[in-house]
């Protein structure tokens, strides 16, 4: 494909979010599957789900006031029209759409809301919410934004091979391949980009600066959150509970 026959669409801040939105998810998903949450590592799951929570914000921000198909306003969300879409990727050549399209557009739509959840859940559950019910929401809304991401992942590898137009590469870049009728931006925010960058940066060293290993606690604005159980806490409860279980017994004997 000519180097020509391609336009700008997706600015800096845009690409910058989904590198980092997919990089997190997948670290604490992985986590959260594999550390038990006794584990210091467990804790990094809680901070990667605290920074997705600020980029999402910033995405959320940037949805109103960044380019055009940056914009919320943008995103194709009449179920008709995903209908139309799904029903032409099954009998037909869907049609090109030069920013998100009808799937796409309810990806994003379900994964920023799961990872909004998902945050929400977290933090009452560090925070010491009582009650399962944070914890079956959280478990849940996990699950349903895996599942988002392998139907969105397996939807872009149909779209290159029918299409043959590389969409996944988009997000890199930033380019796809001409709509006519559609023109592309004619900036892409590279400044902006570059302050997402810091002010993420920034927010990971307030999480570092408020973190406590040795108690795995974060101080939240004020909040404490336990990000983790550490083994010493349930060994010296055991403890505690034979040497009660002693004293009985010499009591008994008296």
């Amino acid at each position: 494909m000519k180097k020509n026959n391609k336009v700008t669409v997706y600015d800096w801040p845009t690409r910058i979010f989904h590198g980092i939105f997919a990089g997190l998810f997948l670290v604490a998903f992985l986590i959260a599957k594999t550390v038990s949450d006794e584990s210091s590592l467990f804790s990094i799951h809680m901070l990667a789900g605290l920074t997705i929570a600020f980029i999402l914000t910033l995405r959320l921000v940037w949805g109103f006031i960044g380019t055009i198909y940056a914009r919320f306003s943008s995103f194709s969300l009449a179920p008709a029209k995903l209908l139309a879409y799904m029903k032409g990727a099954l009998v037909a050549k869907t049609k090109r759409y030069l920013g998100h399209n009808p799937a796409s557009s309810y990806a994003a739509i379900i994964m920023f809301v799961c990872a909004a959840g998902l945050a929400f859940t977290g933090i009452m559950m560090a925070g010491g919410g009582e009650g399962e019910i944070y914890e079956e929401i959280h478990e849940l809304l996990a699950n349903l934004f895996l599942i988002t991401v392998i139907l969105h992942i397996a939807g872009i590898v149909f779209h290159h091979f029918k299409h043959k137009d590389s969409l996944w590469f988009s997000m890199v870049d930033g380019k796809k391949e001409k709509v006519e009728g559609k023109m592309g931006i004619n900036s892409s925010k590279r400044f902006a980009g570059f302050l997402f960058l810091i002010l993420t940066i920034t927010w990971m060293g307030y999480l570092y600066s408020s973190y406590d290993s040795a108690t795995q606690t974060l101080n939240l604005f004020g909040q404490e959150l336990v990000l983790g159980e550490e083994e010493h806490e349930h060994s010296s409860g055991y403890e505690m509970d034979e040497a009660t279980d002693e004293n009985k017994d010499y009591e008994v004997m008296l």
